[in-house]
């Protein structure tokens, strides 16, 4: 299977298990959403972490999968997505040996997840489900660029690290070495002549909008949007909010549901 068709396929477990996890979050009880079982294996997760037992953290990440997905209860989804999971295993295991490394990351990913199936919050499971099965392969293109590439674009490689990683934190100097592999100060002058923002500029306006999405869409705390947007100050997270929007966030929650009543 070629790059193209693993990506496809990618895609297709990403619309899969979002729809499996806005579908098990929507159930009518916590126990119908198996919130005990998913953190009983959020527990094995962590401790192969510790152990750095990397069959028992996959196996593990494999059951979670498939625990959210046959949660969901919808016919022949479980079916479906065990075929296309089949269909990525040499990627998965590619990805798992790159990643395993940073495996913390991917935890905090799942634990993100359950905690909005075990809350109810549809939207918030589904786009936690869809982003997280999109950053694991992004971080495995991630790794596969190297230094040198003439076809490597900075921007283009620096603005999607952005995108995938904008709930930790970023600096330019790390990611104009890391990432575009060029000096700061040209990857911050390729941020002003495309986008006419500076690089924290940039990072502040991807942070804003997906925070303005989370509260119009979600029921998650606004300090769980601050902190999925990369902030650990939510009086510092509200500051940047309202100066964007001219409103707290509070305020465009509520406007927001009330645009959607009308």
């Amino acid at each position: 299977m070629n790059d193209t068709e693993l990506r496809r396929l990618s895609e297709l477990r990403s619309m899969l298990e979002g729809l499996a996890a806005r579908h098990a979050a929507s159930h009518a009880t916590p126990a119908a959403r198996q919130p005990a079982l998913l953190r009983a294996i959020l527990k094995r997760l962590n401790a192969a972490v510790r152990r750095r037992d990397y069959p028992a953290f996959r196996a593990a990440d494999a059951q979670l999968h498939e625990t959210v997905v046959a949660a969901a209860a919808v016919p022949l989804l479980l079916e479906v997505w065990r075929v296309v999971w089949k269909g990525l295993q040499g990627f998965h295991q590619k990805g798992f040996e790159e990643c395993f490394p940073d495996a913390r990351v991917l935890i905090e990913e799942h634990e993100h997840l359950v905690e909005t199936i075990a809350a109810g919050d549809s939207a918030a499971a589904e786009d936690a489900a869809r982003s997280h099965v999109e950053a694991v392969w992004f971080r495995l293109a991630e790794r596969q660029h190297q230094a040198g590439n003439a076809n490597a674009d900075p921007l283009q490689r620096a603005a999607s690290h952005l995108a995938f990683r904008m709930h930790c934190p970023l600096r330019l100097t790390v990611v104009a070495k890391e990432v575009a592999f060029t000096s700061p100060g040209n990857l911050s002058r390729l941020f002003r002549l495309r986008y006419g923002l500076s690089f924290q500029g940039y990072l502040q306006k991807l942070r804003m909008e997906k925070a303005a999405e989370l509260l119009s869409t979600t029921r998650l705390p606004i300090a769980s949007v601050a902190r999925r947007v990369g902030y650990r100050d939510v009086s510092r997270f509200g500051q940047h909010f309202k100066r964007r929007f001219r409103s707290t966030p509070r305020q465009w929650r509520s406007e927001s549901a009330g645009r959607g009543q009308r």
